[in-house]
């Protein structure tokens, strides 16, 4: 079966990375909810799609030089405020939610949202990507942390990155994969998650070839791929 991923919710309804986009896309089904999350310079993992935020009538700023108060007043629509991780486990987690898949950009930022998730009892629902220093530093800290390791070059890594790192995912751009190449990389051993697949015939495509995992801006029709039920609206007669 290939998981359904929700790249920073439901954005195809609503902006990525708040709230309402995160309900759209459990509401939607999905396996797993992608969120980008940084640290303000107060110490607070939040929700954002950018490290640069603007608050209004002020010059553009870097997330982490930002307290949490001075975050939440860059953006005066309530519903499209920033959250925060804590906000997002007291939603969500420990109810039949989906997991997470979480993006952190500095290894900082990794290490604060592990610490929360995990003193919150939601450690092994969750799933880290970023860059290499990052998923070096969380399994530098947690032997059982869950990484997904962004490739996108051709065939598998280094066997000494994957041996240091021990992914449960390579995550490339679905423009790199075809038949061939998935076969190879499941040879290695490795489950292989795909990234932004927005078209629905390469959503078929793709989970055709046997790819582990798709991650969408459309998670509407992805999930109605992945459960069949784009399958079985198609086989269903029409009125007569």
């Amino acid at each position: 079966m290939t998981l359904s991923i929700a790249l920073r919710g439901d954005t195809a309804r609503f902006p990525g990375n708040t709230l309402p986009a995160l309900r759209s896309a459990l509401r939607a089904g999905a396996d797993l909810v992608k969120i980008d999350v940084h640290l303000t310079s107060d110490g607070y993992p939040v929700l954002v799609d950018e490290r640069v935020v603007t608050a209004p009538g002020s010059p553009p700023r870097q997330i982490g030089e930002l307290t949490l108060a001075e975050v939440a007043g860059t953006r005066d629509d309530v519903e499209r405020r920033v959250p925060t991780l804590m906000e997002v486990l007291a939603e969500f987690c420990g109810r039949d939610a989906s997991p997470l898949l979480v993006d952190a950009a500095a290894p900082e930022a990794a290490l604060a949202a592990d610490t929360v998730l995990r003193e919150h009892g939601f450690g092994d629902q969750a799933l880290f990507t970023g860059p290499l220093e990052t998923l070096q530093a969380l399994r530098g800290r947690r032997p059982d942390a869950r990484l997904m390791l962004a490739w996108d070059q051709p065939g598998p890594p280094p066997e000494e990155v994957v041996r240091t790192l021990r992914p449960a995912f390579l995550g490339t751009h679905y423009t790199l994969l075809d038949r061939e190449t998935v076969g190879e990389i499941h040879r290695f051993g490795y489950r292989i998650a795909a990234w932004t697949v927005n078209e629905f015939p390469e959503m078929a495509r793709l989970i055709g070839m046997g790819v582990d995992a798709l991650a969408t801006e459309r998670i509407d029709d992805l999930v109605s791929l992945t459960t069949g039920r784009a399958q079985g609206a198609a086989a269903a007669p029409g009125p007569t």
